[in-house]
């Protein structure tokens, strides 16, 4: 009897995690349904090129409305993301929690673009139709004039659709005499612009308007309320849009399967997954502690220990909103956290300091364009960092926001749409590690503030609490 009441309890469990996750749920099914969909038709004969165009006419849809909503919900949540350090206990501690914030941020994308670039797990061996060009200078001087022309571009409206790139092309030399093209070539590169959004500016804009905003204090609140119903308009289209999305990972995976399926894909995910752990292992067991021994010169691993509740609560719920309460006890209670920077920071942190999921994202990115034999140059690097790095400003209240953030990543920075379906096959389980890595970042952060800003919080309470002298009152009575 008792093993019948532990089984009926399992799948209460069960069913309750299905329950609490019902789209991620779905997204996966769906997936997996069209891979053996896929797979049946590949036994059979393969789709033809027009079977292909009507099956795929709903992902066009779906990829299209993505596309609608990225430069909104990038620029809004970037916008709102630094907005929220208005008010701080100070503006010391406002500015430092600000600092720990983007350089553990910039630490996890940089390894995760490190890892992709190095291992190359999209990539197989003898299979790679990637040709190496031996002129190409992977850093130059005209690569950062194309950086910086993206980052501030002539006309903003303009950057929401194209982007400047510069390439190089054959072209004959000219006899000086005749003036006519002769047989010798050379080749020069030219710039011009291209379709697609040039997120960079964006980014760039939505970071100082947000500067702005908070130099003109209350003057801006109601500007800052209008980028804050235009996120949420956003984060609406996109929930809606998320109601379509099993549909289209089904067809996204049948079209792949039957085209061009083969056992190097798996291969490819497993390194793909070992990557991702690796970046994890890296930067939650030796970065952060490492940052927090340098900095505060205290034994990280007690701070860990006593936000061991915090972290389990992540890792099995795989929601750092859901670890939220326990995080906070942690914080207060087991590590002995001042209230007031804790009351100010994590509800920041749990909402914008995601390493962890920075980290995946920028690795799946390069995963994806290795995938499709895209060279990755310095430009692009960059931009999948930058946009990896704000990525968790603009994850808030989006359902299966793993997977539609890896749509708007891959469409903002000019990658293929159409293999974010592979990712959502391993995301629901990296979910639970990457969770765990971002709570981590938050106990540790929180923890180092309050380390380093200790001796101010106690001279404040200690200046608060101290009696009046006659000499105040009697300033007071002047005045």
């Amino acid at each position: 009897m008792g093993n019948y009441q532990k089984g009926f309890r399992r799948c209460g469990q069960i069913l309750s995690n299905i329950c609490g996750n019902l789209r991620v749920f779905i997204c996966v099914v769906a997936v997996g349904l069209g891979v053996i969909i896929g797979l049946i038709l590949k036994t059979f004969d393969d789709l033809l090129e027009v079977e292909k165009l009507y099956i795929t006419f709903p992902v066009h849809m779906l990829m299209g409305m993505v596309k609608v909503v990225t430069t909104p919900i990038v620029a809004s949540g970037v916008i709102i993301a630094i907005c929220t350090f208005r008010s701080p206990p100070s503006k010391k501690i406002g500015f430092q929690a600000a600092v720990y914030f983007v350089s553990t941020t910039l630490i996890s994308v940089t390894i995760g673009l490190i890892l992709g670039v190095f291992f190359e797990p999209g990539i197989t061996e003898g299979v790679s139709e990637i040709e190496p060009e031996d002129e190409k200078v992977f850093l130059s001087f005209e690569t950062i004039k194309t950086l910086t022309r993206n980052l501030f571009p002539e006309n903003l409206i303009q950057s929401c659709v194209k982007y400047y790139v510069r390439v190089k092309r054959e072209v004959p030399v000219i006899d000086a005499v005749s003036g006519l093209p002769t047989n010798m070539t050379y080749m020069k590169e030219e710039g011009h612009y291209v379709q697609g959004v040039n997120i960079l500016s964006i980014i760039t804009f939505a970071i100082l308007c947000g500067l702005a905003f908070n130099e003109m204090k209350e003057s801006s609140s109601l500007l800052v309320q209008m980028v804050c119903i235009n996120n949420e308009l956003a984060v609406v289209l996109l929930n809606i849009i998320g109601s379509f999305l099993p549909l289209g990972l089904l067809i996204m995976a049948v079209v792949f399967v039957d085209d061009h399926y083969d056992s190097h894909l798996v291969l490819n995910l497993v390194k793909f997954i070992a990557m991702v752990a690796t970046g994890l292992f890296v930067h939650g067991v030796i970065v952060l502690p490492l940052l927090y021994l340098v900095c505060a010169k205290s034994n990280p691993f007690t701070v860990i220990y006593g936000a061991f509740p915090a972290l389990w609560t992540a890792f099995r719920s795989s929601s750092s909103n859901a670890a939220k309460p326990v995080t906070l006890h942690c914080c207060k209670n087991e590590n002995k956290i001042d209230h007031r920077i804790t009351n100010f920071m994590l509800p920041i942190a749990t909402e914008l300091n995601l390493n962890g999921t920075a980290l995946y994202q920028a690795l799946a990115a390069v995963f994806i364009a290795q995938l499709n034999n895209i060279d990755l140059d310095f430009n692009l690097l960059f931009t999948i960092g930058a946009t990896a790095a704000v990525s968790s400003f603009i994850a808030k209240g989006i359902p299966t926001s793993g997977a539609l953030m890896s749509f708007l990543i891959l469409y903002a920075v000019g990658l293929p749409m159409t293999n974010a379906w592979i990712l959502v096959a391993v995301e629901w389980k990296l979910d639970h590690f990457t969770t765990l890595v971002n709570v981590l970042g938050d106990c540790i952060g929180v923890a180092l503030v309050n380390k380093l800003y200790q001796d101010e919080l106690r001279t404040e309470d200690a200046d608060q609490d101290s009696p009046r002298t006659e000499d105040d009152e009697a300033t007071d009575v002047s005045v």
